[in-house]
């Protein structure tokens, strides 16, 4: 469910003199759609020409076989722009692409001095990783960036490390030597390693993307550096063919990718309907932290505690008790009990009420989906008792939580 914003309102003094449209418009989306996130955009895009369009849309497939590059499109002049890549030679010369609207999404500002730009909140998303390590009692922390230092990665970066300086802490970065940096990987394995067993344990660390996320959990694995315990590790995307396939699986924040592709269509919408148009920068926010093992330090750690974590985060939804907790790892309920408490603070039952809770304020925030479905979705055999519990848990009918969210 992706609401549509007020950013005209917000924004009075970028969208002036409205006019109407005479011809159905022609959108030229410019995005790498190898990228799940980049999908996830056009899936926002998508979703606002379905609620108000309707659009002629040519998205760039880049590499597809089977679809025809623009530049042998000569009869195809669009009347506004969605650019999110830097590779301007894929529109090719054909097509003449001067003063037409342009909305950048995820693009630095400065290439595009006139168009409107939308870019991810990397503040929020840095902040936010810093204050799930603080209210999980780390006291060191660390920032493993870009291998070619992106403007995000150092902007993500430094709000990082304002976040836990905040609170007394310092931030530990990893850099490359830029003059010895090599495209391969193995060149620069070892310097990371030698990094990671010389950082203060336990370290929690941000890490710019998924992509260099698995490489320092490859580096962890290789010299016996313990994740999540010694080192967890959380990285920026949620690209579940990454994050789920990793050892241990990765945790990951997700950004409201859907959301920036549907600000996008919507402030090219008032552009194209617009006899002026000022520059200006937008930004959208991150949905949540999605936990898997990488994150789920304890700070008294044991086997069990940590099995039946992953354990129970793979299977809550599924109507799972505390009885097939213990069938699992083949020990008694009171052993598996007495171990979790102990790493864990709180006991089993309610670790599966709060992983079932959480995906049911996922599914109310980020779908439109019935409550009853919502409850079935989740293991609940009724709707009323999800109800009941719901409100006694968060002061609050579900109804309410998903108007305020």
């Amino acid at each position: 469910m992706i609401p549509k914003s007020n950013n005209n309102r917000q924004h009075p003094h970028i969208f002036i003199m409205a006019k109407f449209l005479t011809k159905t418009p022609r959108v030229l989306i410019e995005l790498p759609t190898g990228l799940k996130s980049c999908r996830d955009k056009l899936q926002g895009i998508l979703h606002y020409v379905q609620l108000n369009g309707p659009w002629d849309l040519h998205v760039m497939m880049e590499g597809h076989p089977y679809i025809a590059r623009l530049e042998s499109l000569e009869n195809w002049q669009p009347d506004g722009r969605i650019i999110g890549c830097l590779d301007d030679k894929i529109i090719g010369g054909a097509v003449n692409l001067n003063n037409i609207p342009v909305v950048t999404l995820d693009i630095p500002c400065k290439l595009y001095k006139r168009a409107i730009c939308i870019n991810h909140n990397s503040e929020d998303i840095a902040a936010s990783i810093a204050d799930y390590y603080i209210k999980q009692k780390f006291e060191n922390f660390a920032y493993v960036g870009s291998e070619t230092n992106t403007d995000w990665s150092i902007i993500r970066a430094e709000a990082f490390e304002k976040a836990v300086r905040k609170c007394g802490f310092s931030c530990n970065g990893f850099k490359l030597d830029s003059l010895k940096t090599s495209t391969d990987w193995d060149f620069d394995k070892k310097k990371m390693q030698d990094w990671l067993l010389g950082l203060p344990k336990p370290c929690g660390i941000m890490v710019a993307f998924d992509h260099r996320a698995r490489q320092v959990l490859e580096c962890c694995q290789q010299c016996g550096i313990d994740v999540p315990d010694d080192i967890a590790v959380i990285g920026v995307d949620n690209d579940e063919a990454i994050c789920e396939n990793t050892t241990p699986t990765l945790s990951s924040v997700l950004p409201d990718f859907e959301g920036g592709g549907y600000l996008a269509a919507e402030v090219l919408d008032h552009l194209m309907r617009s006899m002026r148009r000022k520059p200006c920068s937008l930004t959208y926010g991150i949905k949540r932290i999605v936990h898997r093992q990488s994150s789920q330090h304890t700070s008294n750690p044991n086997w069990i505690a940590s099995r039946i974590k992953e354990f129970i985060r793979l299977n809550a939804c599924e109507g799972i008790t505390v009885n097939d907790t213990a069938r699992h790892l083949n020990v008694s309920r009171r052993l598996a009990e007495q171990r979790f408490r102990e790493a864990c603070g709180h006991t089993i039952l309610t670790e599966i009420q709060t992983q079932r809770l959480d995906r049911v304020c996922a599914l109310l925030k980020e779908t439109n989906l019935p409550i009853g479905t919502i409850g079935e979705r989740c293991g609940y055999q009724t709707e009323t008792y999800l109800k009941a519990l719901f409100k006694k848990t968060f002061g609050m009918t579900m109804r309410t939580y998903r108007k305020k969210n």
